[in-house]
């Protein structure tokens, strides 16, 4: 039997770690953080396994960007894809978050069907990349 890729959800508020979650759970297994540095203690244990990074950006003591720069300094981003999920719109946020080659941000509140379109063609890409050695 083949095991499930994991998809890491970091927010903050529960009930969007549970929105995101149910939308991914009958194919993958959820891994949740509540804050930044959960969400780094979990990249060190199973970075191999993540098949994506649902961020949300706007966190208390270490937000989505404090994330972002770790798996920076650690090598993550050219590997393991992230998706920023927040209800910041702002123009200076998507700029920052794309500085950091995030592949997607989604608005709050999205549309269950096209947040799952999005997030499997990001991670078919990336393991595309992966097996064929292509850069995207």
């Amino acid at each position: 039997m083949k095991t499930k890729n994991k998809i890491l959800v970091v927010d903050d508020k529960g009930i969007n770690r549970y929105m995101l979650g149910n939308i991914f759970r009958e194919e993958y297994e959820i891994v949740e953080a509540s804050g930044g540095q959960m969400a780094i203690d979990v990249m060190e244990t199973e970075a191999g396994s993540l098949a994506v990074v649902l961020l949300d950006i706007i966190m208390p003591v270490m937000n989505g960007f404090g994330v972002l720069e770790y798996m920076k300094k650690k090598g993550l981003l050219d590997r393991l894809p992230v998706v920023i999920v927040t209800d910041d719109d702002s123009e200076e946020t998507s700029d920052r978050a794309y500085e950091y080659k995030v592949a997607d941000i989604v608005i709050k509140p999205f549309e269950p069907k096209i947040i799952r379109r999005r997030v499997q063609n990001i991670i078919d890409l990336y393991t595309y990349r992966e097996k064929y050695g292509k850069k995207i």
